[in-house]
């Protein structure tokens, strides 16, 4: 079910450079736009094609995926110190 870049490579280069204008993190804006790509029928124009609801369904997140976005949020220099402890927090009964 995947598009070619090759196929779209003026829509991918443009929406990349507008999300990295609105601050998007390079890597991010390149791996948002392929996973269109990548997920999109052949036959769609990205400037148009709507994903239904069970395109977007994810497998829940496992403890090795919640514990990896755990640690690079903590490691992340951009998250204020009083943030850090959130990810760790338990609520009290």
């Amino acid at each position: 079910m995947a598009t070619e870049r090759s196929q779209h490579q003026q829509w991918y280069d443009r929406e990349v450079a507008t999300l990295v204008e609105l601050g998007v993190d390079l890597a991010d804006a390149e791996k948002r736009q392929q996973w269109i790509l990548d997920n999109m029928p052949p036959w769609a124009d990205p400037d148009t094609y709507v994903f239904v609801g069970r395109e977007l369904y994810q497998e829940p997140a496992t403890p090795e995926n919640e514990q990896d976005s755990r640690v690079a949020y903590i490691a992340n220099e951009d998250t204020p110190n009083r943030f850090k402890r959130l990810p760790s927090a338990k609520i009290e009964d």
